[in-house]
């Protein structure tokens, strides 16, 4: 596995760095080995080792495909037109009809092929952009909060503050304090 990976990243400039997939590797191995040898006393903790074994693996999945589509996913031209769709219309309604539309496919086979490409169902990926938006809002204007919210496509100051909350674990209005500190140790 270390000799495949090396050739991937040595044709692979914008890849993980080989000391954080090497360190990622040796950890899978043992969690294998160890999953190995308890499967026939103890088949729930085999279970669980390969779990572990597989969420250390999901970053590194992907080294060897970057720039081409995987099975089932969206083309690239598909996801550039989505990226820049969604975040030209965010402060609007976002259907996932048109979004299926846009890219000529039909709306449970773009469902379906979105997730596969961004990792996440459209609603989320919105969710997200829209979140984003806000925080680039509260980081560079002095905008009311309702404001923001209506500028990110969402019902009012209320609506803004239950989706930013879910997606950062804090207010809207604490961020927004937080990151006008001068000297602030970490970000949301």
């Amino acid at each position: 596995m270390m000799h495949a990976t090396r050739a991937v990243l040595a044709n692979n400039d914008t890849g993980p760095d080989f000391a954080q997939v090497a360190s990622a590797s040796d950890e899978v191995s043992r969690l294998v080995m160890r999953a190995l040898t308890c499967v026939n006393r103890d088949e729930a903790i085999a279970i669980d080792l390969m779990k572990k074994a597989s969420i250390l693996l999901r970053p590194h999945m992907e080294i060897g495909s970057r720039g081409r589509n995987t099975s089932g996913g969206l083309a690239p031209w598909q996801v550039k037109r989505l990226k820049q769709y969604i975040d030209e219309q965010l402060a609007g309604s976002i259907s996932l009809n048109d979004l299926a539309q846009l890219v000529k496919l039909s709306t449970s086979y773009f469902s379906a092929a979105f997730k596969v490409s961004f990792g996440t169902s459209p609603h989320n990926y919105i969710v997200s952009r829209r979140v984003d938006h806000a925080k680039n809002r509260m980081a560079n204007s002095n905008a009311s909060l309702s404001e923001i919210a209506l500028d990110c496509g969402l019902a009012d100051q209320a609506h803004l503050s239950r989706i930013f909350r879910r997606a950062t674990g804090t207010t809207p209005s604490a961020w927004r304090r937080y990151s006008a500190l001068p000297d602030k140790v970490a970000t949301f």
